[in-house]
């Protein structure tokens, strides 16, 4: 059954749009190698699947949760590393966005939807990704959580909706964050099972998805 009078659109970026595990893992190990080799300690790196389950949290949380208790106050000094790591890859063409992505929001896009990016990354990672995948070709609007300090995503989402006069909006994410964020603003809510997110903390969104060529069916366009 369609999803109808949907206005606006908002799209988490990895694990949603951007295609970014590989990546994502690689520059935190190394990233936390070069952290330690700096500190002059034996490196602590949590397993990857740790790491994999960390991704989506706001950005000095999920930095933070890489590190043990004892150094989780130099958080700011491995997001350094990492994001160096992360630009050098995005600008190496590593990474990229989830197969029928483009032709998916561009179906969106001609059928007169707003569509708006919202994600917990912070802002030089956002920035490369969007330069990188070319995402202002899709979005009019792209929010990273710098943009709400102090805030979560759920006021990444009402600034959003606010700055695209949203009358009716849907969230699509891979993240229970996502999902909460949206239902917070009153949007409908579509999880995505391709990403990070595990089933169980999607079971609570309005809709699920096993592909993004779905998703503009569901909006009622071209199906």
């Amino acid at each position: 059954m369609a999803l109808g009078g949907v206005d606006t659109v908002l799209f988490d970026m990895d694990g949603t749009i951007s295609s970014s595990e590989a990546l994502a893992l690689d520059a935190a190990e190394r990233g936390l190698a070069r952290f330690y080799a700096e500190l002059g300690e034996p490196a602590e790196v949590p397993k990857r699947a740790e790491i994999r389950a960390m991704i989506g949290l706001p950005s000095s949380a999920y930095f933070a949760k890489l590190l043990p208790d004892r150094l989780s106050g130099r958080w700011a000094d491995v997001r350094r590393h990492v994001l160096a790591l992360e630009i050098e890859a995005l600008e190496e063409g590593r990474g990229g966005m989830f197969a029928g992505t483009a032709d998916s929001l561009m179906a969106l896009k001609h059928a007169g939807l707003k569509l708006g990016l919202v994600t917990n990354g912070g802002r030089g990672y956002f920035d490369a990704t969007w330069k990188a995948l070319g995402l202002e070709s899709f979005f009019s609007v792209g929010l990273c959580i710098d943009d709400a300090p102090g805030g979560t995503k759920s006021d990444l989402v009402k600034r959003a909706a606010a700055s695209l006069g949203t009358l009716r909006g849907a969230m699509v994410g891979d993240k229970v964050y996502d999902i909460d964020a949206g239902r917070a603003n009153g949007f409908s809510t579509i999880g995505c099972t391709w990403g990070y997110g595990s089933p169980g903390e999607l079971a609570g969104a309005d809709h699920l998805i096993d592909d993004i060529r779905r998703l503009p069916p569901l909006l009622g366009i071209g199906a």
